[in-house]
């Protein structure tokens, strides 16, 4: 009986692990997706709106200026996404 608890014990304590090894996993790759992303919208940003010698702080007054027209006028297929960060 022991031993078949001992077992049971050692097969919990090893899929706890699997478990954490592929939580962790999942979430790097989540922030490997997150970061190529945002790397692409910047790339978008520079080229559409011609920033590439703007330094941040303008960039972000640029983006503040249009902001709310740009949130308020999405096409409705392009509204399905939205999250709030």
């Amino acid at each position: 009986m022991n031993n078949s608890i001992n077992n049971l014990d050692e097969k919990i304590k090893k899929l706890e692990r699997e478990k954490k090894v592929y939580e962790l996993s999942l979430s790097k790759l989540n922030r490997k997706k997150r970061t190529r992303r945002l790397i692409q919208v910047g790339a978008l940003s520079e080229k559409y709106f011609d920033l590439y010698t703007n330094d941040l702080n303008e960039i972000e007054d640029i983006f503040s200026q249009f902001s709310l027209y740009v949130k308020s006028n999405k096409l409705n297929k392009h509204k399905n996404g939205e999250t709030d960060f």
